[in-house]
């Protein structure tokens, strides 16, 4: 008798762990990932003192097509971004 009991508890725990395993595919396999659309293209610009005279280096992030870098960073930063327009984030 004990041994029909430990039976069905493995076999229940099997079958919810199961549910959990195919639920957890399902739900994987189903959702679409979100849109790496961004908002805006942003420009950041650095410079090498608060002057703001030379121009150290740079960072662009396009609305379409690849970042671009060059140069160095500081703290010494000038950001500006412009609108992509349309829908951004998770649309697509």
């Amino acid at each position: 008798m004990l041994r029909t009991i430990l039976k069905r508890r493995i076999l229940l725990a099997i079958l919810i762990a199961s549910m959990f395993f195919g639920i957890a595919l399902s739900t994987a396999l189903t959702n679409n990932p979100a849109s790496a659309k961004p908002c805006n293209s942003i420009d950041k610009e650095y410079y090498s003192d608060a002057t703001y005279t030379v121009q150290i280096g740079e960072q662009y992030w396009p609305c379409v097509g690849s970042p671009t870098q060059w140069g160095t960073t500081s703290a010494f930063v000038i950001v500006t971004t412009e609108s992509c327009g349309g829908a951004c984030g998770g649309s697509k």
